[in-house]
């Protein structure tokens, strides 16, 4: 039977009664024993079990081995970070930026103390004022323009005093729109500059209106233009024309009231009553005005340079120093003419033509 098997190729009998080696098989699981070692350990966590692989396990996954539950805590735990923050940013901007309420109560409490000081400065330039009067009467002494400027302002201001102290009193939060719509009866202590620009100009817009109409008007009128109010000469020559129908006592009560109107003053009551309200005022005017002319324009400031052009009816808002001063100087040039006597009717209608003035023609 062996010959037969042996000539045929078989192998014989005996080798397959030989041990066969299992080395290299062995080889190939002893890691594999390992690593069930590790998993029956009672301390097994999958990080300490991925780290225990060979190292050519770590190259081919690009020595970046993070567990799945590692990924989730840390984006788990990168959420709340964000949340927290955000938080503390909305916590700071509702610290940081008052309600609508607070501004109110706060603004509200910056109006009374700033009312409540030109109340006291009100009552201490009437007493400043009746010092001065005194002077005036028992010692002779001569005024200057400020003291002048402060009695008169006073004055106004007193007779303010009772109306204004009413609205405070019942309802000091309705004084802004008093000062809008009915300024004549704040006293000027009370005013703030905010305020007090806002009345130049709604009161420059009334005259600009004005202005238009009455230059439309007398166009198709001979010897009476812009170009005729620039010049000494002319204005002279339109005073001997026209002396007796610029004379407040013939002008009858609507152009009155225009005039009025055009001075910042009221409008309202009958012919007399509007004649005497504006020479009245006239009159301090051309006081002002030798006042002005004996202390020179050029030693005016701008705020005072300013009022003067806005009681004079001409433009004081947005205007160069100056511009302001050109203005006034021809104004008081013609206030004081005494050859011939400009009336007071025709330096009123000249502001209608001269709102806008450059004033570069002398």
């Amino acid at each position: 039977m062996s010959r037969i098997a042996v000539t045929r190729g078989l192998v014989p009998l005996r080798a397959l009664t030989q041990p066969v080696r299992i080395q290299p098989i062995r080889s190939a699981i002893s890691p594999l024993r390992s690593d069930l070692q590790l998993l029956h350990r009672p301390q097994f966590t999958p990080v300490a079990y991925f780290s225990q692989f060979p190292a050519r396990f770590k190259q081919e996954t690009g020595d970046q081995l993070v567990s799945d539950k590692a990924i989730d805590k840390s984006t788990v735990t990168a959420k709340p970070v964000e949340n927290s923050t955000n938080e503390q940013t909305n916590v700071e901007k509702t610290e940081k930026e008052p309600s609508k309420i607070v501004k109110l109560y706060q603004q509200t409490k910056k109006l009374m103390t700033f009312y409540k000081d030109g109340i006291k400065l009100l009552w201490a330039n009437h007493k400043t004022t009746k010092s001065l009067k005194e002077k005036v009467s028992k010692e002779g002494h001569v005024l200057t323009r400020d003291e002048f400027q402060l009695i008169h302002l006073s004055e106004k201001d007193m007779i303010k005093l009772i109306p204004f102290a009413a609205i405070f009193l019942i309802l000091a939060e309705s004084i802004p729109l008093v000062v809008m719509f009915a300024p004549g009866l704040v006293p000027s202590t009370c005013v703030t500059p905010s305020q007090m620009k806002k009345q130049r100009e709604k009161m420059y817009n009334k005259r600009l209106e004005m202005s238009k109409n009455v230059v439309e008007s007398t166009s198709r009128v001979e010897g009476i233009s812009v170009s005729d109010f620039l010049s000494h000469a002319n204005v002279c020559r339109l005073a001997k024309r026209y002396e007796m129908d610029f004379d407040l006592a013939n002008i009858d009560r609507k152009h009155l009231s225009s005039y009025c109107r055009f001075m910042g003053l009221p409008s309202f009551g009958t012919q007399g009553m509007l004649r005497k309200r504006l020479d009245k005022y006239l009159d301090y005017i051309v006081r002002d005005d030798k006042y002005i002319a004996e202390e020179g324009v050029d030693q005016l400031d701008m705020p005072e340079l300013e009022q003067a052009a806005e009681e004079r009816g001409m433009r004081s808002v947005d205007v160069p120093p100056e511009q302001l001063r050109k203005s006034l100087q021809y104004w008081i040039s013609l206030s004081l003419k005494e050859d011939p006597v400009i009336p007071r009717g025709l330096l009123v209608f000249s502001r209608l033509f001269l709102l806008n003035a450059t004033y570069d023609k002398k």
